[in-house]
């Protein structure tokens, strides 16, 4: 047993010796209890991670590729050729072969091969004029890391809202390309996890839990987009004590978010805590929305109620972060 911060958990540590095979070989052996109890024998093929100064052995790699295809010969593949390329890669595909009986049309393969370019480390080209093939390749990424990245984005989109409703310059483009790069992050998570190796997780629950979290936070990249357009596109409308209004309730949204998204690792229970009573606070305000509306403008309750549905989201998501920490940190 270990002390750590006043709590104490478990913390199985292995001691192996390095040994020499051969003149110019050293291995470690495996230790037999973990490999009985992931099912590993003489033969099993293992991946094993470099993770700084660690190397990680993982049995979730069986050795096979994860590969699907498709015939074209299906309409319904032609019409949703795009969101099949989409969810091989966030699935965790390894590579996809689209193929038909006869040449691919031009339209078809500049929309396939544009979707797969969405996707960092993706090739994709024709094998023969029947068959068309994507590779999908994995960069290093570590889940927690580029969490707490995404969400200092995220967060910073807030806080440029926040400086519109003052009076700062925001213009489409660069809600647009934010919005872009913050979708880019949610494919790359949600492929990670799929995979189940985004932070070499070896309990299936938290990883369950961990996609939870990052599923939500797609939904919620989405919906405040969407906010932000309809700030811009309303702002003209609104006094300016309803623009501090909003400018407040966006700034308390902005430190939950970072806040909830940089606390997994380590688990921070308290911080996490923090970030869901700050979401309450801005919640705790739809009891008297009635009330609200009838002394404000249409457009400043209309803001509101959007608001209210994304802070409704970023709870959902600090919810379940919470109980990824609690997992994290004291499950055995």
């Amino acid at each position: 047993m270990k002390e750590q911060n006043g709590s104490r958990y478990t913390e199985k540590v292995f001691q192996r010796k390095v040994q020499r095979l051969g003149t110019s070989s050293i291995i470690i052996t495996i230790p037999r209890e973990w490999a009985r109890r992931h099912k590993i024998n003489v033969g099993s093929q293992v991946t094993i991670f470099e993770d700084g100064e660690r190397l990680i052995i993982s049995n979730s790699y069986s050795g096979s590729l994860l590969k699907s295809s498709f015939s074209i010969h299906h309409s319904n593949v032609c019409r949703h050729a795009g969101r099949v390329v989409l969810c091989s890669y966030i699935s965790g595909l390894d590579s996809l072969m689209f193929y038909s009986n006869r040449p691919f049309k031009n339209d078809l393969l500049d929309r396939i091969i544009q979707t797969a370019e969405r996707f960092p480390n993706t090739e994709a080209g024709l094998l023969s004029e029947y068959e068309l093939g994507i590779i999908f390749k994995d960069s290093q990424m570590d889940v927690s890391d580029t969490l707490l990245i995404y969400g200092r984005d995220l967060s910073y989109m807030i806080s440029r809202l926040a400086s519109f409703l003052d009076g700062g310059r925001l213009d489409k483009n660069e809600i647009d390309a934010r919005y872009n790069d913050l979708k880019q992050y949610n494919f790359k998570m949600l492929r990670y996890v799929s995979r189940g190796r985004g932070r070499n997780l070896n309990k299936e629950h938290m990883n369950r839990l961990l996609s939870a979290a990052i599923g939500l936070l797609v939904i919620l990249t989405d919906s405040l987009y969407r906010f932000a357009k309809d700030i811009m596109r309303f702002s003209n409308s609104l006094s300016e004590d309803e623009k501090e209004r909003l400018k407040f309730l966006l700034q308390v949204l902005e430190v939950s978010i970072v806040t909830s998204t940089s606390s997994i690792e380590p688990p921070s229970i308290k911080k996490e805590e923090e970030a869901y009573w700050k979401l309450l606070a801005i919640l705790s305000l739809e009891e008297g929305l009635d009330e609200i509306i009838a002394n404000s403008s249409p457009t400043f309750a209309y803001l509101l109620s959007e608001l209210f549905s994304v802070a409704k989201i970023v709870n959902d998501v600090e919810e379940t972060l919470l109980c990824y920490s609690i997992f994290n940190k004291y499950s055995e």
